[in-house]
């Protein structure tokens, strides 16, 4: 299976942090996408997960969350 540009870019950028602790691994994912990402690369990522978030790294996912809350 393909996976979407965007799933890829996340999980590849994903792997650069899963040497911190989970919790600043999560941080440091988040501030990422808010600092890096379009708003329409964030909102096709958002809605992505909302769907289900296939072949999603798990930290993807939680840091989309503090991306949402913010």
């Amino acid at each position: 299976m393909t996976q979407l540009p965007y799933v890829r870019l996340a999980n590849d950028i994903a792997a650069q942090f899963h040497h911190l602790p989970d919790d600043e691994a999560t941080s440091g994912f988040a501030t990422h996408l808010r600092m890096f990402w379009d708003p329409r690369m964030r909102a096709q990522l958002l809605a992505h997960i909302a769907a289900g978030g296939a072949d999603l790294d798990p930290l993807v996912v939680r840091a989309a969350d503090q991306v949402r809350a913010a």
